[in-house]
């Protein structure tokens, strides 16, 4: 496990923060979303440019596929075309070694945003090319673009702070993450690993808890936890924080015209391209009998890959 702290700047009440997720892209794969990642990139920097703006990106692991060829999964026909572009001395250096082919290209896909991108964690693809090849794929990919290595599972708290007259206030959002287990084949199992994820010890505490794997996009309603404020005078009411959790899916298409997939061949179900982000506003305040409460409001936003 990493416990991370990202300290956020505000000028005022009205900075938004915006995080993206990423994750289950299994790049080298020849129904990896390439052309719509790129589009999801340029948006993320397009987002960091605009004024009152805090842009941040969260990796979930299997950003790439690192299967090789010596593995009982490798099948040639699901290996992406640009493996197989340039020169035959080009090709040749690509299929020697593909798992580093792989992270050189992901390190160059992501290269606009890395300096967004907090740290990746290292999943069930990478960790399988570590224990039986002796490679670590996943720390490569950390180390070439410049992010943190987050393990296999990691707790990031988000620390805000605005400057007052009197100094400055802070509020805080904490997040869980981890790759996630299971097969994702029943309609409600995603629904019950969320659940059980957010009940359990080491997320209990977080306002977001973020699972993957299985690629099923997975968002259940909000918890809704009412609180008393540990100082300060006592409100007319209670405030109100949500507790989100979800799996942002993944960058695969499940069926595509053509050659076979691992995912066709297993009669895996249909996923659906969707991802999502979280928008949050660090010091959101309403009026409650004329009397200002201060409340950090998260939001998340899905929206279709395609």
């Amino acid at each position: 496990m990493r416990l991370l702290e990202e300290i956020i700047d505000c000028r005022g009440r009205n900075d938004r923060f915006e995080l993206f997720y990423i994750q289950d892209c299994h790049n080298g794969k020849s129904n990896f979303a390439e052309l719509e990642i790129r589009k999801e990139i340029k948006e993320i920097v397009r987002r960091s440019e605009m004024p009152e703006r805090h842009i941040r990106v969260l990796m979930g692991g299997d950003i790439n596929d690192v299967i090789k060829p010596n593995d009982i999964r490798f099948d040639f026909n699901e290996i992406a075309n640009w493996l197989f572009e340039g020169d035959a001395d080009c090709i040749k250096d690509k299929l020697n070694d593909v798992a580093k082919a792989q992270v050189k290209h992901s390190v160059k896909l992501f290269d606009p945003i890395r300096n967004l991108v907090l740290g990746d964690l290292e999943a069930n693809h990478d960790k399988a090319v570590r224990k039986r090849y002796n490679t670590d794929t996943h720390k490569d990919f950390c180390k070439e673009l410049g992010i943190e290595d987050l393990t296999d599972e990691a707790i990031v708290r988000f620390t805000f702070k605005r400057h007052t007259p009197n100094g400055y206030a802070t509020s805080v959002v904490k997040l869980y993450m981890r790759h996630g287990y299971g097969s994702g084949r029943s309609p409600g199992a995603e629904p019950s690993k969320i659940a059980a994820m957010m009940a359990d010890g080491v997320g209990a505490d977080c306002d977001i808890c973020i699972t993957g794997h299985t690629h099923t996009y997975c968002a259940p309603a909000p918890i809704p936890v009412l609180y008393t404020p540990n100082r300060g005078k006592l409100p007319g009411r209670l405030p109100c924080r949500y507790r989100f959790g979800v799996n942002p899916g993944c960058w695969l298409y499940s069926h595509l015209v053509g050659r076979g997939t691992y995912e066709s061949a297993a009669c895996y179900p249909t996923r659906a391209l969707m991802t999502c982000k979280f928008v949050i506003w660090p010091f959101w305040t309403y009026y409650v009998n004329g009397q200002q409460v201060e409340v950090v409001k998260i939001e998340k936003r899905e929206y279709p890959i395609l």
